[in-house]
Parts: C-alpha cells; structure tokens; sequence
C-alpha cells in the first residue's frame, strides 16, 4: 500500500467487512444507494477503509454455515460509533450482466444466493458491479464518533479524521489472493461459455 493513512469510508455491512479482512471472500457487490446520483452506484475511489453498519433481514442474507458470523455484530450500536478496521484497495471492476454470472460465483462469499441474486436484480438494466478488493487489517482498529453527516444511504463517506493505515496485514498472502481472482475469471467465462 502506498498511502499511510485515509478519510475515506465505503459503508458495507459488518458482517461481509469482517469476512473480506478475515480473508474468506475477496470482492463487493454494488448496484447503487437510494440518496447516491440518480440511485446508480459511482466508483469514486480505489483505496478506502470499510465503514461497518447492519441489515436488519440478516439470517436471510447468510449462506446457514456463515449465519453464526451475525453473533459479532449482534448487540452492535454503529449510531454513536464506528470502528475502523479493515482497508481496501481496488483491484478489478467487472460488470456482470446475466444472472448465471452472479450464480457461479456463490462459491466465492458468504452470502445466501438469494441476496446476491436480489443485488442483481435491483434496477435489472444497470449491471451489477463486482469489485475485487485487496483487503488488510488494521493492526490497531480505530474508533471514531458518528456525525450527521455520515449518515443516511449513502456509499461513500467523507471521515473528519485520517485513520492510520501504515501498520496492517494482508488478509491473504499474495498466493492466495491471486488464486483467488484466477478462479473467479475460470468460474465466470466458463459459466458464460456453457451457458450459450
């Protein structure tokens, strides 16, 4: 990582930010925001800290053997509070924009098929953008007090404090990080391939 410190949060539910900083899935999936510019979802910055919040549905949202993964975050109150502790650095956008795309890669994340379908299909005529993320974590997770500003729907978010990110460790090693992504690629086009 180039940077040493950010100020810029990409608010992501607590649960999928844990898992990228644990290294058990490697991407986000974005479509859009009810207050972003006409609801589509903007790539504004390729280096940024995850903003933890929570969904309500959650059970619903979880493959069963990640759904224990919701006791973290059970009696959490991000109202007053965020905790920074997780990095990220965009790697690849890829656009998909058939169903069956977002099907093969059920393998790669801890989500229900349902919520990563439902992404989806949200605004069907806008693809859903997958974003492949370099993800660490914080040696020393920061804390910093919620402002007004910070709230509503909304994706990205401007922080009045720099959080330090010069001391942190990368949730997979290089190896495994690229493997990864090669398996992502193979799962996509092979999908798209015998889908014709």
């Amino acid at each position: 990582m180039s940077l040493i410190s950010s100020n810029i949060g990409l608010k992501e539910w607590a649960v999928t930010s844990s898992a990228l900083g644990r290294g058990e899935q490697i991407f986000l999936l974005r479509k859009g925001g009810i207050r972003e510019d006409g609801r589509h979802f903007k790539i504004e910055h390729e280096q940024f800290l995850l903003y933890p919040g929570l969904f309500h549905e959650g059970q619903l949202l979880l493959k069963q053997e990640n759904q224990h993964l919701l006791e973290e975050t059970a009696n959490a109150d991000f109202s007053k509070e965020i905790t920074f502790s997780v990095y990220c650095n965009l790697v690849e956008t890829i656009d998909i924009s058939e169903e069956h795309q977002v099907r093969t890669l059920d393998a790669f994340h801890i989500w229900s098929e349902d919520f990563a379908v439902k992404r989806f299909n949200w605004k069907p005529r806008h693809p859903l953008k997958l974003m492949i993320v370099r993800a660490y974590k914080l040696d020393t997770p920061t804390t910093v007090r919620v402002t007004d500003e910070y709230g509503g729907c909304k994706s990205w978010v401007d922080l009045d404090n720099e959080i330090d990110i010069s001391a942190s460790t990368p949730a997979l090693t290089d190896a495994e990080f690229e493997k990864q992504i090669s398996q992502i690629h193979i799962a996509l086009t092979s999908e798209t391939v015998t889908a014709h």
